[in-house]
């Protein structure tokens, strides 16, 4: 259902998909990159996320793992020619020096088209080092996923200039009552 409101009239439209915790949002995830076929960037919270992100393309893509690379402080892979490029939002919106290898990293996500960015946890997105990240790499269409559209200030509303509308939001009983919920 997630996926026909960001699909619908045959074109990808940038929002936010609301789906709660073990719902499946790395598959709602990994499936709008496969339908967009064009070069991807996903930003989580963590180093954690990134391998998470990592496992779950290899899971449900037919992939090849030399097509997906990580940026973090602990995996930096070649990024030249991948298609999957998966890092945490403190690596991008990192502003103080850099080493050699991680500034030819950033120069080359800055230099990409992307087709699909996929924001996991969105709702940390409005904090201001978090806003950053979305000026410096530009995509085509914007996919935020989270479990709440809650946060301690108002500026939950800002998601709404800075990745787009609210597409998609699961009702939690009626996933649980169906069974698909993890």
């Amino acid at each position: 259902k997630s996926l026909r409101k960001m699909f619908g009239n045959g074109r990808a439209r940038s929002g936010v998909i609301v789906l709660p915790c073990g719902a499946g949002k790395s598959l709602v995830g990994v499936t709008a990159a496969c339908t967009v076929r064009k070069r991807c960037l996903v930003l989580g919270n963590s180093s954690v996320s990134v391998e998470q992100w990592k496992a779950q393309f290899k899971m449900w893509s037919t992939i090849d793992d030399s097509q997906i690379c990580r940026f973090t402080s602990d995996a930096k892979d070649n990024p030249i020619g991948c298609s999957v490029a998966i890092s945490t939002y403190s690596m991008l919106g990192h502003t103080t020096k850099r080493s050699w290898e991680a500034e030819r990293v950033m120069e080359w996500m800055r230099s990409q088209e992307w087709g699909l960015i996929i924001l996991d946890e969105v709702h940390t997105i409005p904090a201001k080092m978090f806003r950053r990240v979305l000026t410096i790499v530009q995509a085509h269409c914007k996919m935020g996923l989270t479990a709440t559209l809650v946060r301690e200030d108002d500026k939950i509303v800002d998601l709404n200039f800075l990745i787009g509308p609210k597409l998609f939001e699961a009702n939690w009983m009626e996933l649980q009552n169906s069974g698909y919920i993890a």
